[in-house]
């Protein structure tokens, strides 16, 4: 999935656990804001991750990690191709 496509689809899915978290839908759709408790986990581990990688090739430190909190891997993949590119 590019990152053009990645991005508004996660921020879409945000919108979605945050409305679902204030609106207490019902059935499958309660199940989003557990979802994203879960999500959230997993983009702290990548944050984690970034953190111990890839911190000294960042120029903007505290916003990459933000951008990786909430984008995920569609943020933190920039760092692995430069790496790779290395």
């Amino acid at each position: 999935m590019s990152p053009l496509f990645g991005k508004p689809a996660t921020l879409f899915f945000w919108l979605l656990v945050v409305l679902a978290w204030i609106f207490d839908w019902p059935d499958v759709l309660g199940w989003l804001p557990e979802t994203g408790l879960a999500v959230l986990a997993v983009h702290g581990l990548e944050v984690l991750y970034f953190w111990v990688a890839f911190r000294g090739k960042s120029q903007a430190v505290g916003s990459d990690a933000l951008q990786i909190l909430i984008f995920g891997i569609f943020h933190l993949r920039r760092f692995i191709e430069d790496a790779a590119a290395d």
